[in-house]
């Protein structure tokens, strides 16, 4: 730039130079110098960019740097054609199912919906192919998978797991006062959400409302219910002065979205509407109320007590309409009724588990039953079918690995289940099945969720 200027005024004499300064048109001259200036700026800058590149990109643009990045670029290439391309079945990452992690924004309503049954169930990440044949009783294939809960498991021990009826999601809870959701595939299970209720223990969960909301009870005489589905997030529901009930702790749900059921002292269950989660109705049992079980059309209800007595009551009308003895029962502990309405089920406190015909049951005060299992041998603390009614699983919380699956109708008990060697059981304090099977799920003590794949089924 200096340069150029001394050329320029080199021209010039030096009585001419000094005629230029004192000239009263010195202003113009200096406008004149700062255009030139700023047009020989844009020649340099274009000459420069013509032959070393674009600013930052300059050293990138070397020839030696150049032949680099395309060596890097054929290293990389070959690396990623170097992996496999398959995977096996038995491989633990490879997924049996089509999965989704649902973003709670849509609606669960399938009734709205014009698609087919297999349209409805692939949108809700069901596989819906295949046809499961009848469950052989001489031997039961499973696999176990990564726990349900891996990414984040209980602080404390798994009060409650339960899947979601339409999605393929697993919710937990315990003890650390935490609810958490996660998105089941059997390989990584990832975390979605997870919920802190401050001072309040989780000690039952249970899907409402076709899976859209989360009923939570614990320690206190209130519960909480938290929507997935719309923008009420958690919501309080207050004690309701005068109810029969020491903790809103143990609560079963209709599964024909009508009613919420707590079990409450002194043989009182209290009913409660799934939609405004306020109190309909008490039914009263004369000795203490220890398990509910609703039908799967939910027209009926079956209480069990300390005493052996079954009641059965009308959900529509709200009446009891029959009572049946559970025979030898010396302390009642749960009930069960089988999905396709075949048979009922009765847990007691000495770990003998009776099964009833279900005819049977509703026809006579002290029917007669059709097997008692004996392989608990402390109290049965839950038993649950799955859909198929083929599986019932039975579970004691008193010591290890104290859990049984019966086969139906044989109902004999399988005998590979659980495994010798599956160390990892602990204490099951809760189980649930997948909605058509497929998966397993065990809380126990350690605050894990174990996950067994059923492969008998091939629905989630």
């Amino acid at each position: 730039m200096l340069r150029w200027q001394f050329q320029r005024c080199g021209g010039q004499s030096g009585q001419s130079r000094k005629r230029s300064l004192s000239s009263p048109h010195k202003t113009e001259v200096s406008t004149f110098s700062m255009t030139e200036e700023d047009t020989l700026d844009a020649r340099e800058a274009s000459l420069e960019e013509d032959v070393l590149g674009i600013g930052e990109n300059i050293v990138d643009n070397l020839p030696e740097n150049s032949q680099r990045k395309l060596k890097r670029k054929k290293k990389r290439k070959s690396s990623e054609e170097g992996k496999k391309k398959w995977e096996d079945s038995d491989d633990e990452q490879a997924k049996e199912f089509d999965t989704v992690t649902p973003s709670w924004a849509g609606a669960f309503d399938d009734e709205k919906s014009d698609d087919s049954d297999d349209e409805t169930l692939k949108a809700h990440s069901y596989h819906s192919t295949g046809v499961s044949t009848n469950l052989l009783s001489s031997s039961f294939n499973f696999k176990r998978v990564t726990d349900g809960n891996k990414e984040e498991p209980s602080k404390a021990s798994l009060r409650t797991v339960e899947f979601h009826p339409k999605a393929t999601v697993l919710l937990t809870g315990g003890p650390d006062n935490t609810v958490r959701l996660f998105a089941v595939d059997g390989s990584k299970n990832r975390k979605i959400h997870s919920l802190f209720l401050e001072r309040t223990p989780v000690f039952c969960t249970h899907f409402s409302r076709g899976g859209s909301e989360v009923i939570i009870g614990s320690k206190h005489k209130s519960f909480y219910v938290y929507d997935l589905e719309g923008s009420n997030g958690i919501t309080f529901r207050p004690k309701v002065k005068g109810l029969e009930v020491t903790a809103m702790s143990k609560f079963v749900v209709s599964p024909d979205e009508r009613f919420i059921a707590f079990l409450g002292t002194y043989g009182h269950i209290h009913l409660f509407s799934q939609k405004s989660k306020e109190l309909i109705e008490t039914l009263k049992m004369n000795d203490s109320v220890k398990s509910v079980s609703f039908s799967k059309d939910g027209k009926l209800m079956y209480s069990f007590g300390s005493e052996g007595l079954v009641y059965v009551w009308d959900m529509d009308t709200r009446d009891c309409i029959h009572r049946f003895y559970d025979g030898g029962c010396i302390d009642g502990s749960c009930v069960a009724a089988s999905p396709d309405n075949s048979y009922v089920v009765c847990g007691s406190k000495s770990g003998i588990v009776t099964v009833y015909d279900r005819e049977n049951a509703l026809s006579s005060r002290h029917p007669t039953p059709v097997k008692h299992i004996k392989n608990l041998t402390t109290i049965c603390s839950g038993a649950l079918f799955n859909s198929q009614s083929e599986i019932l699983a039975l579970r004691s919380k008193a010591v290890e690995k104290a859990i049984r699956l019966v086969h139906f109708p044989s109902l004999s008990v399988l005998p590979n289940f659980p495994e010798q060697f599956d160390h990892d059981m602990k204490m099951i304090l809760s189980l649930d099945f997948s909605p058509s099977s497929g998966y397993l799920a065990l809380g126990n003590n350690k605050g894990r969720c174990l996950l067994y794949r059923l492969q008998h089924y091939n629905k989630y």
